[in-house]
């Protein structure tokens, strides 16, 4: 190559051209770099159909219970995202709800949802509270992250199925929704600060709890739903995307992230700019 460089010097660059050896050499070189491309192109769109198969597995299913129907809805803009949901039940009684929204989008931040979906499943098990494990996420993220300027939004949520009660913490994460026909809204925000921003993320009132009743919806999203913008550049914005699950309150549980989806599509101008994740549950 370092003769090639000197005979394609700019003062020799037509007599290299009309060197009949000199452009097949080139063209092998160019040939053999587009293949070396090609090859490298191809191993990464394995290993992120890779990582995207690994991050798919970690989401939830939609669930059919005696006490509670839960859906679910998760579209990335890239083939591995950010976002991170989980629901889980430790036992018959309880059921937790968690989501997070990694700053960002791409390979780094579906890692990190990766390894927030492995911690906080072991808070879970370990029966910690809403408000423990968003501090217990908090201090990991912040421990083995800080330096690299990593944060995320947070809700854990735990439905208690007997006594029909939701106690929440969230974490700079946008308000969820308790819904009742025809329409009553209440919001669950967030507490306390975004995870990862400072060694403690807890507000002097980390906790709320408050009384479901049968029928009632609950329904959890990342912030692109509320970003969502029109052609003349005007934002959704929360008390819109409330209305929008108000008006899907008639449809069936498992049709209802649809409605709410379309209703979101139709008023957004382009696709969409970040992860969408949605889940709604159901009180039986």
């Amino acid at each position: 190559m370092d003769e090639l460089a000197k005979r394609l010097d700019p003062d020799n660059v037509a007599a290299a051209l009309a060197d009949p050896v000199l452009v097949n050499q080139l063209r092998e070189d160019v040939a053999a770099a587009h293949r070396a491309l090609t090859a490298a192109r191809r191993q990464l769109d394995s290993q992120l159909q890779l990582a995207a198969s690994i991050h798919q597995s970690l989401l939830p299913k939609p669930v059919r219970r005696p006490q509670i129907d839960i859906d679910f809805r998760y579209w990335p803009i890239d083939a591995v995202g950010g976002n991170y949901c989980q629901v889980r039940f430790p036992d018959s009684e309880s059921c937790y709800v968690t989501m997070c929204d990694v700053s960002g989008h791409g390979i780094a931040p579906s890692l990190i949802a990766t390894r927030v979906s492995s911690e906080v499943r072991h808070f879970i098990l370990d029966g910690l509270r809403p408000l423990e494990i968003v501090r217990s996420l908090n201090e990991f993220i912040y421990e083995h992250f800080a330096d690299m300027e990593i944060f995320l939004t947070f809700m854990a949520a735990r439905i208690d199925l007997r006594n029909r009660t939701l106690t929440y913490s969230g974490a700079g994460h946008p308000a969820a929704l308790h819904l009742r026909a025809p329409g009553i809204l209440k919001a669950i925000v967030s507490q306390n600060i975004p995870i990862g921003v400072q060694a403690d993320c807890l507000s002097d009132e980390p906790e709320d709890t408050r009384k479901l009743e049968a029928g009632d919806r609950l329904l959890f999203c990342t912030s692109v739903l509320h970003k969502s913008t029109d052609s003349d550049g005007k934002t959704l914005g929360e008390r819109r995307f409330a209305q929008f699950a108000a008006n899907a309150l008639s449809t069936d549980t498992f049709f209802m992230a649809d409605r709410i989806l379309a209703d979101v599509a139709e008023f957004r101008c382009g696709p969409p700019t970040d992860d969408m994740t949605l889940i709604i549950a159901e009180l039986k």
